[in-house]
């Protein structure tokens, strides 16, 4: 299947700030981070590419903000919201900054980074639930056939940087590399072959995977 060229935008920082872990909760879009968006809408448009008809929005209240003031003026774009674009849900720990959580937690945070697979929020989701979640969204959204249109896609700095590794055939462990910042767009070309053999290779079989308390005996 031919690949579709997709605008991979995040959201403007929300009334939480950028130092709590906000996930599912669902805060508006912060002052600054509509003027950020105004700017990121200023930049693409001023570009050749513009900005694409067709979006598909995390159906967080502050994409949806975001996607407001991205968009402003255009002409009746096609919008379709998707609990697959949110951020990962960090249970216990939302709305926490890094400093507030347990330092056992910290620990295993850290260690997550070279087996990302096997972090999980308590009362949350896991990093593998997370990937799980957004690459069949990803499958959804790519094998939609509608038209050969460019396609926007706005959620979070997580699951933006999930479609970021789908996109480069990047391996798990790289999502702690180059996070995207609030308020930003890249355009990337991907294909339903490129999300499933992402699939494939990494979310199964999961025993591949080393368990935290084996990391933690080598450490």
């Amino acid at each position: 299947m031919n690949k579709k060229k997709c605008l991979l935008t995040v959201n403007g920082i929300s009334t939480r700030g950028g130092h709590r872990f906000c996930g599912f909760t669902d805060p508006p879009l912060s002052s600054d981070g509509r003027q950020a968006v105004m700017g990121l809408r200023d930049r693409l448009l001023s570009a050749q590419d513009g900005l694409p008809k067709i979006w598909y929005l995390s159906d967080r209240r502050r994409t949806i903000e975001s996607f407001e003031v991205l968009t402003a003026g255009m002409h009746a774009p096609v919008v379709r919201l998707t609990e697959r674009l949110r951020e990962i849900n960090f249970g216990d720990y939302e709305n926490l900054t890094w400093d507030e959580l347990p330092l056992d937690f910290q620990r295993s945070y850290e260690l997550a980074m070279n087996a990302p697979m096997s972090l999980r929020f308590p009362n949350g989701e896991s990093f593998y639930e997370m990937c799980e979640r957004v690459t069949t969204g990803a499958l959804d959204i790519l094998s939609f056939a509608e038209d050969d249109s460019d396609i926007g896609i706005l959620g979070h700095q997580g699951s933006i940087r999930l479609w970021q590794l789908l996109a480069g055939g990047l391996e798990p462990r790289e999502f702690f590399n180059n996070q995207p910042e609030f308020a930003t767009a890249s355009w990337a070309s991907i294909s339903v072959a490129d999300v499933a053999m992402w699939r494939q290779r990494y979310l199964a079989p999961r025993t591949e995977y080393t368990p935290l308390s084996t990391l933690r005996q080598q450490d």
